[in-house]
């Protein structure tokens, strides 16, 4: 790792990184709120009523038609709700999805909140009739019928704070400039800027406690002591996204192989982190995990499901409309710093640990029945994955020399990445492109033809 510049310079990077994120992504037109729309009203059932039911929300929750809820009832068994009145008779209205995400959101709102309070009918009176309805709402502080602007507020704090965890990863190893670097293709170049802050969806708090892992392991070379702290923000993304697992079992075999004494800390802190998760799952469903975590369907284990497989594999690095490697070519250097750290032995061994991790996420995500993710934009199932493919840009950009003409075709491969992230962050007509009668479909995402990130320039 390199030294600390001793003039502390580059301090003002920090504060400087955060607010240009949280600004340009929080200004940027596009909000994606769907399933993620109870994900707010949540938030604010743990901070006003101390607990997670939404039955406080009926009327939101009829008009909705009861999408994106279950019903448990006093028996603990969980059924779906009548679109017209919902909840049976004895029955509490739960948020479907992971718990995790509204949790992570929790502690944003409530300081977004006390931020409002003092500056919010300042702003009011200044904008005037200036203001659109939507923001109006929101500066009044009536999140739950604004839930789509604050989950975009919310979710550009999640990726802005992640943009500056890549930051000070990246500073371990590179100047306070290449740094920097690194940070704004993290923020513009990835699927943290058309998919991680367009809402609240998993995906986003997930990224920020991935990038929070990998900075503790990381300067946990150095410093061991940090090395069993990974397990909080582990055990936290895991609440938040099952895919999650993925990067659990990759830090214990990591903790296991090389610092086996810090394992039992390591394990103890991930208990005491899943506690509250675990605790409420059994009181409330009688099980340890929500039941989101059986829904995901998986291609059957079968030969029969082999070309679908095979398809999903290279669909998720190089299809037209969900291929990571189309969206952001950038990261094609990332394979490149996979084998410059694996020859080179740099920042040994934790690079094939995150190696591993990466070729088990791809799997996972290719098993799926799904591959093409619904409607979304771009990559969606790596999004999570991305600090870790940032990670690997490191010792690509330590490389010296590069020839010119590699120099250029970063800058380029970079540009072209911003530009299609921004579209997914600021035209609509991309997601046009999932209401084409083919849907979001494997076929669909393997036509050349049309391209998502296309739509609107190339198809009307």
């Amino acid at each position: 790792m390199r030294k600390r510049d001793s003039d502390h310079n580059g301090r003002w990077v920090v504060p400087a990184l955060f607010l240009l994120v949280f600004l340009t992504h929080g200004l940027s037109p596009i909000g994606t709120s769907s399933d993620s729309r109870w994900t707010v009203p949540l938030a604010l059932s743990l901070l006003r009523e101390r607990n997670t039911d939404l039955d406080e929300y009926h009327r939101d929750l009829k008009a909705h038609r009861f999408q994106g809820i279950q019903c448990v009832g006093p028996d603990k068994q969980v059924r779906e709700p009548s679109p017209a009145e919902g909840c049976p008779p004895g029955g509490r209205a739960y948020y479907s999805y992971p718990i995790g995400t509204p949790v992570v959101a929790a502690p944003v709102l409530l300081a977004l909140d006390a931020a409002l309070r003092l500056a919010g009918p300042a702003a009011l009176s200044l904008a005037g009739n200036r203001l659109t309805p939507a923001m109006r709402c929101f500066f009044e502080r009536r999140y739950t019928e604004c839930f789509a602007l604050a989950e975009l507020v919310i979710a550009s704090f999640v990726i802005a704070t992640a943009a500056v965890v890549v930051f000070l990863t990246a500073r371990l190893y590179l100047s306070v400039r290449l740094a920097m670097l690194l940070a704004v293709l993290f923020a513009y170049a990835t699927p943290a800027y058309s998919t991680g802050s367009r809402a609240l969806w998993q995906h986003g708090p997930a990224m920020l406690m991935l990038a929070l892992a990998l900075y503790l392991l990381a300067r946990g070379r150095e410093r061991p002591s940090l090395n069993p702290w990974s397990a909080v923000p582990l055990v936290l993304a895991f609440f938040i996204r099952p895919l999650a697992a993925v990067w659990l079992v990759v830090a214990v075999f990591y903790l296991w192989s090389t610092r086996r004494a810090q394992l039992r800390q390591w394990v103890s802190l991930g208990v005491l982190t899943s506690t509250p998760f675990v605790l409420h799952n059994w009181l409330v469903y009688g099980t340890l995990l929500q039941p989101y975590y059986l829904r995901q369907q998986f291609l059957p284990f079968s030969t029969a499901s082999a070309p679908n497989f095979l398809s999903a594999l290279a669909g998720h690095l190089s299809s037209p409309s969900r291929g990571l490697l189309i969206f952001s070519p950038v990261l094609a250097f990332s394979l490149v710093g996979m084998v410059l750290a694996v020859k080179r032995g740099w920042a040994a061994p934790l690079p094939r640990y995150l190696m591993a991790g990466l070729a088990a996420h791809w799997l996972v995500i290719s098993w799926f029945a799904d591959w093409p993710a619904g409607h979304c934009y771009g990559p969606r199932y790596f999004t999570e994955a991305t600090p870790v493919f940032l990670f690997f840009l490191i010792p690509w950009l330590q490389a010296r020399p590069k020839p010119a003409w590699v120099a250029a075709a970063f800058v380029a491969l970079s540009l072209w990445s911003g530009l299609v992230h921004f579209r997914g962050a600021a035209h609509w007509d991309v997601y046009l492109w999932n209401a084409d009668p083919r849907g979001a479909s494997p076929e669909h995402a393997w036509d050349w033809k049309d391209p998502q990130f296309l739509r609107g320039l190339v198809n009307p």
